[in-house]
């Protein structure tokens, strides 16, 4: 009943996975980055005994957000999730909205601009190391909505709930921060500019894109820098975006480390 429900109306619905999802989902409400509306949490009747204390956590939680609680044989939850180590739990929420303009950015902040990532895990790793990083937002284009908001949520361990995330025209969103006294920095590989050595200092919007294919002109002709990763031996290829965001953030946060 549980799997008709959810395959008709999966359009509007996500389904988070493991406890470390659904507490990022929570925490993502509390925080403001997160406006979805809980539906129910499912938690499996094989894996009850030995968790008395997850489940009065859980029964305190849908008095606060409005959600069922119900127990189910595990096979249901198999039903609906991706994979087995969901650990007996998940939850049905209804889609996130995300904004389409930036709005009241931090004065000294650091956004990130991921453009081309197409595999949801990949993306969500992106999410995870800009996130750990200090980035206060991540820019996405309004053709590449986040899809497979679930799995995008447990490959970054959460974080893709806990951070603000602007879904719209991106040389509008660049040109509103560029008016806040932002720098937009392009990542690419053929750039004069190695990234170490050069500055990136916030305010800073960080752009990396896919390895399949890079900005637009419209979007680099916004560019006031570009910087490149220095490999350590001759190779012609891209890294992938997850892992080029990663280095490229937290090359940011070395720089703008107090130490």
């Amino acid at each position: 009943m549980l799997k008709s429900m959810f395959d008709s109306k999966h359009n509007n619905l996500d389904i988070f996975e493991g406890l470390i999802s659904v507490r990022s989902v929570f925490e993502g409400i509390d925080k403001g980055t997160c406006n979805r509306k809980i539906l129910c949490v499912l938690f499996s009747e094989e894996k009850i005994k030995g968790n008395g204390k997850l489940l009065g956590f859980l029964k305190a939680r849908s008095f606060v957000y409005g959600f069922q609680l119900n127990t189910v044989p595990e096979k249901e939850i198999n039903s609906l999730a991706n994979g087995l180590s969901h650990g007996g739990i998940i939850m049905i929420t209804e889609k996130r909205i995300y904004p389409v303009t930036i709005q009241n950015p931090e004065k000294y902040g650091f956004y990130v601009l991921l453009d081309g990532i197409e595999d949801p895990y990949n993306l969500g790793y992106a999410f995870r190391s800009v996130y750990a990083a200090g980035a206060d937002g991540i820019l996405i284009p309004k053709r590449s909505p986040i899809v497979s908001a679930g799995i995008v949520c447990r490959s970054s361990a959460g974080a893709s709930e806990l951070i603000e995330i602007v879904c719209g025209d991106i040389c509008e969103n660049i040109k509103i921060l560029k008016e806040n006294g932002y720098r937009f920095v392009c990542a690419d590989m053929n750039a004069p500019a190695p990234a170490h050595l050069s500055n990136l200092k916030k305010p800073l919007i960080l752009a990396v894109g896919g390895e399949k294919r890079g900005f637009s002109k419209s979007l680099t002709s916004l560019a006031d820098l570009t910087v490149r990763l220095d490999y350590g031996r001759n190779f012609p290829m891209a890294l992938s975006a997850a892992s080029a965001s990663a280095i490229l953030a937290f090359e940011v946060t070395k720089q703008n480390s107090k130490c």
